[in-house]
């Protein structure tokens, strides 16, 4: 008797709207009852639920790929269900399934990888399944800015700007409506704007009246803003909208014009090389310490640099309900404190070798960055994000990936300084001659972090 086939079913939708006749359970009711008039029996079943078709990167049909050796046949309901690109379709076909012996099926298409006939008709079916995706996403595209030109900003979710909210034009239309209380805030951002020249005042002035923090980012975006004019933007045209504005052109523009003299980015790599940043907790919030430097000058030093690190909800009071009062402490004196204790501690462990820290995988935490960023894309395309919030989530991503690459360069070049207690000794004395990328090296190999207390300076280590 010949031996059952041991079939995975393979299931799919991109958003929890979809059209029902793409619903996971018709999906699985088709394939089960094509099984069973085969046969076939049906041994896992892998179902991704609002995950577009895009790309591979689907969590289900990953689990299915490093499990192929279980199964003979592989089923969806329809191609577009594996994937809507031809070259993850035929990639998906060729090098996992048939190089591990697995036959496909498609039950829509009544494809069989078995036949010669059916691999061919997979190739063809695949380049409609690309064409289509594509087709879709240019009417959307044009759709989407026809309804631009025609005033109405995009509204989807529940994320609104500052100063407005979610209406209705009484035809169906989502439309932006002023929102009271909000939009006073709006026009207080702009009148100190004009009042102060600094977007940090405006920060403590807000502060001060009641209103609830913003960060200094949101704040330069509000001030750039010609949505407040009453104008939408698609890609970089900007068209009149149908909302009302909240601030008028006169002083946007003025606003423009004091913007313009403290460009984004203006101080941008100026920041210097910190020996213990990342390292800094503070003992009172819990929050990071940060870096900053200011000059001095005296008749025998002339002008110089002084580094000190705060915690970061002094450095920046107005973006927390409480300003935290702990110390500040300068890089000479925490350098001076690290030496003497590592000094300490080493006389008593003459053996051991320096441990490092547990190793991060960069690689898949890149991965998963950029498969976040495919998300919100299919999301964009689908019409559940709007431009801004768009725009505001992928650099929040960028910048998420940039902090990645740096901590990966940086323990790149730490892994050729292979450090030993016994060794470390020698470090300490002539830690003054190292250089910077040495000196990280050493406080990466033997640091875990330091605890700043009102009164006191905690050093924990990983030796």
């Amino acid at each position: 008797m010949e031996k059952k086939k041991r079939v995975a079913l393979y299931s799919r939708y991109s958003t929890h709207t979809q059209d029902g006749n793409y619903s996971i359970e018709i999906q699985l009711e088709r394939m089960e009852a094509m099984c069973k008039s085969k046969g076939w029996e049906v041994t896992e079943y892998f179902s991704d639920a609002a995950y577009s078709g895009a790309n591979m990167e689907r969590p289900e049909l990953q689990n299915l790929l490093s499990r192929l050796s279980e199964f003979d046949v592989v089923m969806v309901y329809r191609l577009d269900r594996l994937s809507r690109s031809q070259r993850d379709t035929m990639t998906l076909i060729q090098d996992h399934f048939l190089l591990n012996d697995v036959a496909f099926v498609s039950v829509s298409e009544t494809l069989d990888t078995t036949t010669a006939f059916g691999m061919a008709m997979i190739g063809i079916l695949a380049v409609f399944a690309e064409l289509e995706r594509a087709t879709i996403t240019e009417r959307m595209q044009s759709g989407i800015k026809k309804r631009i030109e025609a005033g109405y900003r995009l509204v989807s979710g529940n994320h609104m700007p500052t100063g407005y909210k979610k209406g209705s034009d009484g035809n169906g239309n989502n439309i932006l409506v002023i929102d009271e209380i909000q939009s006073e805030k709006v026009r207080r951002i702009f009148d100190l704007y004009e009042q102060y020249h600094s977007i940090t005042k405006i920060q403590h002035a807000l502060k001060e009246e009641g209103y609830s923090g913003r960060r200094f980012t949101t704040i330069r975006q509000i001030l750039s803003n010609r949505l407040y004019l009453g104008e939408v933007k698609y890609r970089d045209e900007y068209f009149e909208g149908i909302h009302d504005s909240i601030i008028s052109s006169e002083q946007f523009d003025r606003v423009q014009a004091l913007l313009a003299r403290h460009p984004k980015g203006a101080n941008a790599g100026k920041a210097k090389e910190s020996l213990f940043s990342g390292f800094i907790y503070c003992g009172c919030c819990g929050e990071n310490f940060k870096t900053y430097s200011y000059r001095l000058e005296n008749k025998i030093k002339g002008k110089y640099y002084v580094r000190s690190y705060l915690c970061r909800a002094r450095r920046y009071p107005s973006e927390y309900e409480q300003k935290c009062m702990n110390q500040i402490v300068k890089n000479d004196t925490l350098e001076d404190l690290f030496l003497k204790n590592l000094d300490i501690l080493i006389e008593n462990r003459q053996t051991k070798t320096v441990s490092s820290k547990r190793k991060t995988n960069y690689e898949l935490a890149l991965k998963k960055i950029d498969e976040k960023i495919v998300r919100l894309l299919d999301l964009y395309e689908d019409g559940e994000l709007d431009k801004e919030t768009l725009n505001t989530r992928l650099e929040k991503r960028k910048k998420e990936k940039e902090d990645i690459l740096l901590k990966k360069n940086s323990e790149a070049q730490n892994e050729a300084i292979n450090i030993e207690i016994k060794d470390v000794k020698k470090y300490l004395t002539k830690f003054e001659t190292m250089d910077f990328i040495e000196k990280r090296a050493l406080v990466e190999k033997v640091l875990d972090r330091i605890v700043i207390e009102p009164n006191d300076i905690i050093f924990e280590w990983i030796i």
